[in-house]
C-alpha cells in the first residue's frame, strides 16, 4: 500500500491517529506531511488519511477521483459550552460533517462517537487508541527522585478537570514525601501562561505543596514528561463529550508502569477490568494517593498490572493490523 498521511507536526491527535499508526504500518510505503506538493503526488499514493480537518477538504470531488479518503475522528465535534474551544469548533461543525460524509471510510475511537458518525456515513470502523509498548518513546525510562511524585499531564483546556482536585490536594500537606509534578506547562504566550498558572495553583494548593513543572514538548517526545511520575492522577468531568474521547492517558501511564488514580467516569470506566483506582467520591482522591504514597510495593504492583492489561486489551500491533486490512479492502474495492 502507498499511503499519504496529512497532519500538522505539533498535533497530538495527528500523532496518535495518523503519524504513529503509519509509522508502524505493515507492508506499506507511508509519507506524512502537512501540505501536498507536486513532488509528493508523483509518488502515486493510493490512500489519503487525516484527523478531522485537512487543507484539501474543500475539494473532495477532485480528490476522490484519484484517492481513497480515510477520515479519522477521535472525539465529538460538538464541544460543551464551558470548553475553551467551544466557539471555534461550533463554527467548524459544518466542515466536520462534510468531511464525514465525503470519506470512503471514517475511523473513530469508540462506540459512542461511532453512533454519531453513522448518522452521516455508514462506512466506519472503530479503532481504539493504542500505544506500541516498548517502542519509540513508550519505554520504561524514568528520572529518579527522592520524592514520591504525584503527576498530571495534559493541555491548557483541562482547567475544569483539574478543578476537581482543588479541595483534595489541600489534604496532601499530611504527606511531606510527595512532590506535585505538572506536565505540559507552557508559558510561550500570555493566554497559555495565565491558564497554566491557574492550573498550577489548583494542583499545588496555591504552591503550598512541594512542586515542579515539566514544560510541554513535541508529540514525538512528549512521553519524557511521564518520566517524572510515580503516581498519576486523571481527573475528568462527567459529560457526553468526554465520554466520546478515549482512555489515552491511562495507556500512556501504562507504558511507563505508573499506577493511576482516575475519575470513575466514561471513557475510563467503560473498561470495568482496568486495574486503576477509580474515584467514586471526592474523599477517594486523598485516600488513594495516600495509599500509593505510603506503599511502594502497591505502586509497583498496580503499575505492572496496568502494563500487562494495556498490552493485552489495547494491543497496538493487532489494532494497527485491523487498520491495515481496512485500508487494503478499500484499495481492492
Amino acid at each position: 500500500m502507498r499511503i499519504l498521511g496529512l497532519s500538522e507536526a505539533m498535533s497530538g491527535c495527528g500523532w496518535h491517529r495518523v503519524m504513529l499508526p503509519l509509522g508502524f504500518m505493515p507492508n506499506s510505503y507511508c509519507h506524512v506531511t502537512n501540505f501536498i506538493t507536486p513532488d509528493i503526488l508523483e509518488d502515486n499514493f493510493q490512500l489519503i488519511t487525516y484527523n478531522r480537518f485537512c487543507h484539501i477538504d474543500i475539494g473532495w470531488d477532485e480528490v476522490k477521483k484519484h484517492y481513497k479518503v480515510i477520515m479519522d475522528l477521535d472525539d465529538d465535534w460538538e464541544l460543551p459550552h464551558n470548553h475553551p474551544l467551544h466557539f471555534h469548533y461550533h463554527r467548524q461543525k459544518a466542515r466536520v460533517l462534510n468531511n464525514i460524509a465525503n470519506a470512503d471510510l471514517v475511523t473513530c475511537t469508540n462506540q459512542l462517537i461511532a453512533d454519531k458518525v453513522k448518522q452521516y456515513n455508514p462506512n466506519l470502523l472503530i479503532l481504539p487508541n493504542a500505544i506500541p509498548l516498548g517502542e519509540h518513546q513508550y519505554t520504561l525510562d524514568k528520572q529518579e527522585s527522592e520524592f514520591v511524585r504525584v503527576f498530571w499531564a495534559g493541555g491548557s483546556t483541562h482547567l475544569n478537570d483539574l478543578g476537581i482536585l482543588r479541595n483534595p490536594v489541600k489534604r496532601l500537606k499530611e504527606l511531606p514525601q510527595i512532590q506535585m509534578v505538572l506536565g505540559g506547562y507552557t508559558d510561550t504566550d500570555p493566554v497559555s501562561k495565565d491558564l497554566w498558572n491557574r492550573m498550577l495553583n489548583i494542583f499545588t494548593d496555591g504552591k503550598r505543596l512541594n512542586w515542579k513543572v515539566v514544560h510541554g514538548t513535541k508529540p514525538n517526545s512528549y512521553m519524557t514528561l511521564y518520566e517524572h511520575a510515580d503516581i498519576m492522577v486523571i481527573p475528568l468531568e462527567q459529560s457526553n463529550w468526554h465520554a466520546c474521547k478515549s482512555n489515552l492517558k491511562i495507556l500512556e501511564a501504562a507504558s511507563k508502569k505508573i499506577p493511576c488514580v482516575v475519575s470513575d467516569v466514561a471513557p475510563y470506566n467503560v473498561d470495568e477490568d482496568c486495574p486503576v483506582l477509580f474515584v467514586k467520591n471526592q474523599s477517594d482522591w486523598f485516600k488513594y494517593i495516600k495509599f500509593l504514597t505510603l506503599n511502594k510495593q502497591a505502586r509497583i504492583d498496580y503499575g505492572e498490572k496496568l502494563y500487562e492489561w494495556a498490552k493485552e486489551k489495547y494491543n497496538f500491533t493487532a489494532i494497527n493490523e485491523q487498520r491495515a486490512q481496512a485500508f487494503r479492502n478499500l484499495i481492492e474495492a
